[in-house]
C-alpha cells in the first residue's frame, strides 16, 4: 500500500471527509499487519519496553549442561531449543598428576574466654607439636621473654597447657591450633624484633610458597598498594614503609607435602578467570567446521525469515518484506518498515508539529488564526504560586471568613500617646484612658513639672506597673526597659499613673508612648 496521506487536510467540516480519513487509516493499519500480528505485536517481538532491541535469537545452558539455541518466540519456555554443544563435549583436557593433597594443615582448634587473672589454658599436645596461639585474633610468640610457654603436663590431668607470661585480659578469647607435623615438612616460622628502622626481612622461599606475614600479631596484606611485597630471587619480605624499632615481624609458611595422587583433576584457576569467574574463551572455542551440520539444522532458514533492523541515515539496499529501518536522517529519528515496495513509517502522518528539545515543557495549542497546531509556553505570569501564600515576600492568605489571619498582620499596627496635665498635684491614682477591644503596649514615659517634684509610676486598673520615675522641672523622657502590655480585647482596662512623694509639685505633665498591637 502506498504511504498514507491526509485526503482532506484541515477540512473536516463534513462526516464524509472524516469517514474517508478513518477508512484510509484502517486500510493502512491492516496492510501493515503480518501473519495476523499487529504492528505493536511485531515490534514487541523485536524491542523491549525501553526501546532496546531484544531480537528473537536465544541461547541457554540446559539443565543437563548442554549449550542450546532457538529462533523465534514460543509460548512454552521449553519449546524450540536445539542443542549446539552437548555437555559431554564441554570438558577440559585429559587429567594429569597435579600433585598431592593431604589432611588439613591446621587442626584441633580450641577457643577459651579468659577469666580474671587467668594465665593457664588447657591444651593437650605432645612435645613435637607446633602450635599457633592467638588472643582476640592477634598472633602471639612463644618464649619466656615473649608471650607464652607450652608444657605437655601443666594442664588439667597433666594433659598439657599453654601458659601466658602475664594474665590475659578478662573476656579476651584465646585460640590455639596444632600444626599437623606428621603430615607436613614445610612449616616454617620466623620472628624478628626490629632494633631500628627496618623494611627488609630475610625469609627463604620459592615461587610456590604461600606466606602469612604479621606485624605485632596483626596479619598484613601483600601488594605494592598495601603492606609488603616478596622477592623469590632475594629471599626477602619487604614492607612498603619502614618498621620502627621494637616491633615484632612474624613470617609463616605451611607447605603440605603429604601424599595421595589425584589424576584427571581440573583446577578452577586453570579453567576460568580468577578475578571474574568467567570461562576463558580458549577453553570453549570451537574450530571452523567442528559443529556438526545436524546441530544447526534450519538455522539459516529460520534466520532468513526474520526481520532485519538497519540503523542508517540512508535507505537500506535490497530490503526484504518486513525489514525495519531506523532512519537517523530525520530529527527526531523515525522507525520504518518495508512492505515489499517501499519503507513506511510505523505511525501514520499527523498534523502535530515537529518537536525539538526547545519545546520541552510546552503544550500543543491552536494558533491565532485557528488553522494549525503549534507549541506554546504556559503563561503563569498572572498566577500566584501556592508556596507564596503567607510566605516572606509573597502574598497574604485569607481565613475562612475572607479576612487576613492575625498571624500575618504586623506586630505593631499604629503608635499613639496618652497625655494628662495635673495642675494641682497630690499623692493619688489617676486614670488617663480606658481602653476596650484592643491590645496595647506601653513603650515609654515622659514626666515634667513647672515647680516642685514627685514620683510617678504607671498603673493599669489601679495597680502599679514597672519602675517609679521622678518628675521635676528638668523633665524626663525614657523608653521602658521592659514594655508593658495591656490586653483589653475581652474586658476594658484603665491606664494611668500613681503619684507619690509629692513635694510642692505643680502642673505635672505625664505622657505615655504606646503601640497598638495586632493581637
Amino acid at each position: 500500500m502506498a504511504r498514507i496521506r491526509q485526503q482532506f487536510p484541515q477540512n473536516y467540516g463534513s462526516s464524509g471527509n472524516i469517514n474517508t480519513e478513518i477508512e484510509n487509516i484502517i486500510r493502512y493499519l491492516n496492510s501493515a499487519e503480518l501473519g495476523s500480528n499487529t504492528i505493536g505485536e511485531l515490534l514487541a517481538k523485536l524491542f523491549d519496553s525501553t526501546g532496546a532491541f531484544i531480537g528473537p535469537i536465544e541461547l541457554q545452558k540446559s539443565t543437563s549442561g548442554d549449550i542450546q539455541y532457538r529462533v523465534g518466540t514460543y509460548a512454552n519456555s521449553a519449546d524450540g531449543w536445539v542443542t549446539l554443544v552437548a555437555a559431554s563435549e564441554l570438558r577440559g583436557e585429559a587429567g594429569t598428576n597435579v600433585g598431592e593433597i593431604g589432611a588439613p594443615i591446621i587442626h584441633t582448634r580450641v577457643d577459651a574466654v579468659a577469666t580474671s587473672g587467668q594465665t593457664v589454658f588447657d591444651y593437650a599436645h605432645v612435645a613435637s607439636d607446633e602450635l599457633l596461639v592467638y588472643v582476640n585474633g592477634v598472633l602471639k610468640r612463644s618464649g619466656s621473654s615473649y608471650d607464652y610457654q607450652t608444657s605437655t603436663t601443666a594442664g588439667t590431668g597433666s594433659a598439657g597447657a599453654v601458659t601466658f607470661n602475664s594474665a590475659v585480659t578478662t573476656g579476651h578469647t584465646v585460640t590455639i591450633y596444632k600444626i599437623r607435623s606428621t603430615a607436613i615438612t614445610g612449616f616454617t616460622r620466623s620472628d624478628t624484633v626490629t632494633t631500628g628502622s627496618q623494611a627488609v626481612f630475610a625469609f627463604v622461599h620459592d615461587s610456590t610458597t604461600k606466606l602469612q606475614v604479621y606485624k605485632n600479631g596483626i596479619l598484613q596484606r601483600e601488594g605494592g598498594s598495601f603492606d609488603y611485597t616478596t622477592s623469590v630471587s632475594n629471599n626477602t619480605v619487604t614492607f612498603n614503609s619502614a618498621i620502627a624499632s621494637g616491633n615484632t615481624i612474624s613470617i609463616i609458611t605451611v607447605e603440605n607435602t603429604s601424599s595421595q595422587a589425584v589424576t584427571g583433576l581440573m583446577f578452577e584457576s586453570d579453567f576460568v578467570n580468577s578475578s571474574t569467574g568467567l570461562i576463558n574463551l580458549a577453553k570453549v572455542s570451537i574450530a571452523d567446521g567442528a559443529i556438526p551440520q545436524a546441530k544447526i539444522t534450519n538455522l539459516v532458514a529460520n534466520l532468513g525469515i526474520k526481520a532485519k533492523l538497519t540503523v542508517s541515515n540512508s535507505t537500506p539496499s535490497n530490503p526484504a518484506t518486513g525489514d525495519l529501518w531506523h532512519d537517523t536522517s530525520q530529527t527526531p529519528n523515525q522507525l520504518k518498515f518495508y512492505d515489499g515496495t517501499q519503507f513506511l513509517r510505523t505511525s501514520p502522518e499527523s498534523s502535530l508539529p515537529t518537536f525539538t528539545s526547545s519545546n520541552a515543557g510546552q503544550f500543543v495549542r491552536v494558533n491565532g488564526t485557528g488553522t494549525a497546531l503549534e507549541y506554546g509556553t504556559v503563561d503563569l505570569s498572572t498566577v500566584i504560586a501556592i508556596t507564596q501564600k503567607g510566605a516572606a515576600n509573597g502574598v497574604a492568605s485569607l481565613d475562612s471568613t475572607g479576612r487576613m489571619p492575625s498571624a500575618q498582620l504586623p506586630t505593631f499596627l499604629s503608635s499613639d500617646s496618652f497625655h494628662q496635665l495635673v495642675a494641682s498635684v497630690s499623692n493619688t491614682t489617676l486614670d488617663m484612658k480606658r481602653i476596650y477591644k484592643q491590645k496595647i503596649q506601653i513603650d515609654g514615659i515622659s514626666v515634667l513639672t513647672s515647680s516642685g517634684s514627685c514620683s510617678v509610676q504607671i498603673q493599669v486598673n489601679g495597680t502599679g506597673q514597672g519602675s517609679t520615675y521622678t518628675a521635676n522641672t528638668t523633665g524626663l523622657d525614657t523608653a521602658l526597659s521592659t514594655p508593658i502590655q495591656v490586653d483589653a480585647t475581652s474586658a476594658n482596662k484603665r491606664v494611668g499613673f500613681i503619684v507619690t512623694n509629692n513635694s510642692s509639685a505643680a502642673n505635672l505633665e505625664v505622657t505615655l508612648a504606646i503601640s497598638v498591637l495586632s493581637s
